[in-house]
């Protein structure tokens, strides 16, 4: 079995099985085997140590100490911006090297992070790093919301190349569970929409 060592480290060593990947991951031992698990789709309430469920937000928050210099991006930028846009983008054209995008669903950000064109550590300013958002769109998937998520690309000519996640929003009916998973989360961006209907936080 290949793990999906991208999401859990960063980096792709091809493990063999999970002993292997533990060992290559610059995570500790209990934020690899979450993000593992996580991803594999067991449910967050199923994940247990001892008999008791792991708190996977105070986990997730921890991924901030890591160093997001040692990451190497993928430079194939057409595939990055066919998954994103659905075309490759014409850089020469686009002004200032970055573009915005909208509506990006939970499995395209997951390729991206896959495929090396995200960082799962990538944060943008004071917004959430990209595994957090993931993961807790992902927690929520579990029950039912979907979420999508707002950010932008920057130019292969650009030293600093990357896809960077600086929203997320929620469309549909707003339950107060969801409403105040969402608020504990985002805590205090620099744009905030609670609606009956929406959610949106945005990080400037």
């Amino acid at each position: 079995m290949l793990l999906d060592c991208k999401t859990m480290t960063g980096v792709i060593h091809n493990c063999p099985n999970l002993s292997e990947c533990l060992r290559n991951s610059r995570l500790n031992r209990i934020q690899a085997l979450v993000l593992y698990f996580l991803n594999q789709g067991i449910k967050p309430e199923d994940i247990k140590v001892d008999g008791q469920p792991l708190q996977v937000g105070q986990i997730l928050n921890q991924l901030s100490d890591l160093d997001r210099t040692n990451f190497v991006y993928s430079r194939d930028y057409q595939t990055r911006d066919n998954i994103i846009f659905g075309t490759s983008l014409e850089w020469s054209e686009v002004f200032g090297g970055a573009k915005n995008f909208y509506n990006l669903s939970i499995d395209q950000l997951q390729q991206l992070v896959d495929s090396g064109f995200a960082s799962p550590i990538e944060k943008h300013n004071e917004s959430p790093a990209i595994i957090e958002f993931i993961t807790f769109a992902r927690i929520q998937l579990f029950k039912g919301f979907i979420f999508t998520f707002e950010g932008y690309v920057v130019s292969p000519f650009r030293e600093d190349y990357r896809v960077s996640i600086d929203g997320i929003v929620f469309n549909g009916t707003c339950e107060p569970e969801l409403v105040a998973d969402f608020q504990a989360f985002v805590g205090c961006p620099d744009e905030l929409d609670i609606k009956p209907n929406y959610l949106r936080a945005w990080w400037d």
